[in-house]
């Protein structure tokens, strides 16, 4: 867990010194490789020792190749986490400016705390509640800020070592791991082949991760989770909505098949490979994304992915999405007669959401769900607040879920005018 005087103690500039470092090395790898490409001195030769050149030189550019590759890779991760690490101390600064306007301290435990206000007797009810409300705020906006360090500090890891050439920076085989080098490299890849440029802000981070179609958990075998994106008119201001669909048990029965769920509960901090569905309401880059991840069948580990379908209207700033996933180990899943029946039956994951965009007032949200599996929807502001907007949890202890409740399916209504 990184603590407040980690991030303290960290300097970005010696982190952009690896940048600078490894730019110098690819300028040098490039001269190489067009020197040796250039190379004609044993063109006029023939026979064993032709070849052996030829070969050789061969060899040598592909080194120089795969080292250039390796150093281009570790020279965009640097200073990603450079300005990563900009980010967090400059978020941190802010909360202990916060913090000192009521008298409190960012403690290094990651506690925010202070002495009690001298007229604290002497204030309202109102006024009390009011002072342990901020309070609270700035402790989770320290919280979520130490869950962010821990990430970049992970990124920073990954850079350090493979400055050191101890990690394999090009990309492995997902059954044993992938460095969260190549995972912020393909997460970059998928933001700026949509939008044309490199992630900003968290919220973009946040869609990079959904739009990245790899997945790294060992247990998927390294199969792509199949995403929909569908564009939208554009709400500045709007923020992120991040819709999940979880099995909150390990394991669920879902005749005929065993299939491994995610083991969790509510959580927003939850990624994008943390449950069965995703969607991602995005109202500032004007996007509404669907995953669907590979679903996983136990004992054998065999291991297959959906195809999601989504629609989307908009009225205003107010956008509908309906969707639905299904099973890729339900009965004839390939084919018409399992397509026909899922959707009739009603054992497929579908419904229908209105969405908002979050005032800071009351969220708002309606629609109707599936009761299995379990519900989860966060909105992300653009300060990097994330607010709670629904939630819902079918018997979590019940291995039989899917069978017993897919086919039922509950109102939503929060908030609105």
């Amino acid at each position: 867990m990184v603590s407040v005087g980690d991030i303290d103690r960290w300097n970005s500039e010696m982190v952009r010194e690896v940048f600078r470092q490894t730019q110098a090395n690819i300028a040098n790898c490039d001269t190489t490789i067009t020197r040796f490409t250039n190379l004609d001195v044993f063109n006029s030769w023939s026979g064993k020792t032709a070849e052996a050149s030829k070969d050789s030189i061969s060899q040598t550019i592909k080194d120089f190749s795969a080292h250039r590759d390796q150093a281009a890779t570790i020279s965009l991760a640097a200073k990603q986490a450079a300005d990563d690490i900009d980010s967090v101390k400059s978020k941190l600064a802010s909360i202990r400016s916060d913090a000192n306007s009521l008298g409190l301290s960012v403690q290094p435990d990651g506690k925010v705390a202070g002495p009690t206000p001298p007229l604290w007797p002497t204030w309202s009810t109102a006024q009390q509640t009011d002072y342990l409300m901020k309070k609270q705020a700035i402790q989770d906006r320290l919280d979520r800020l130490l869950v962010e360090a821990g990430r970049v500090d992970d990124d920073l890891a990954a850079v350090i070592d493979g400055a050191d050439g101890d990690l394999p920076v090009e990309d492995v085989d997902p059954l044993t791991n992938t460095s969260s080098v190549t995972r912020k490299k393909n997460q970059i890849k998928a933001f700026h082949d949509r939008f044309g440029f490199d992630p900003r802000t968290d919220n973009d981070w946040k869609l990079a991760e959904i739009l990245d179609t790899n997945t790294y958990n060992p247990v998927n075998k390294g199969v792509d989770s199949s995403v929909v994106v569908k564009t939208i008119d554009k709400v500045p201001g709007g923020g992120l909505q991040r819709i999940n669909a979880f099995i909150p048990r390990d394991s669920v029965n879902n005749i005929p098949y065993q299939n491994r769920g995610d083991a969790r509960g509510f959580d927003p901090n939850a990624g994008p490979e943390d449950s069965r569905v995703s969607i991602y309401v995005d109202y500032d880059r004007g996007v509404v994304v669907m995953r669907q991840n590979p679903s996983v069948e136990i004992p054998s580990g065999a291991v297959k992915v959906g195809t999601p379908t989504m629609g989307v209207a908009q009225d205003g700033d107010r956008v509908q999405v309906t969707f639905e996933a299904k099973d890729p180990y339900m009965p004839f899943y390939d084919q018409k007669v399992g397509q026909w029946a899922s959707s009739t039956v009603g054992t497929s994951v579908r419904g229908t959401l209105i969405t908002e965009p979050f005032d800071g007032a009351a969220p708002a949200l309606d629609g109707q769900l599936p009761n299995y599996p379990a519900w989860e929807v966060y909105n992300d502001s653009e300060s990097g607040t994330t607010t709670p907007v629904y939630k819902f949890m079918p018997d979590p202890s019940d291995p039989w879920g899917p069978a017993k409740h897919l086919p039922g399916h509950h109102e939503v209504s929060v908030g609105g005018n």
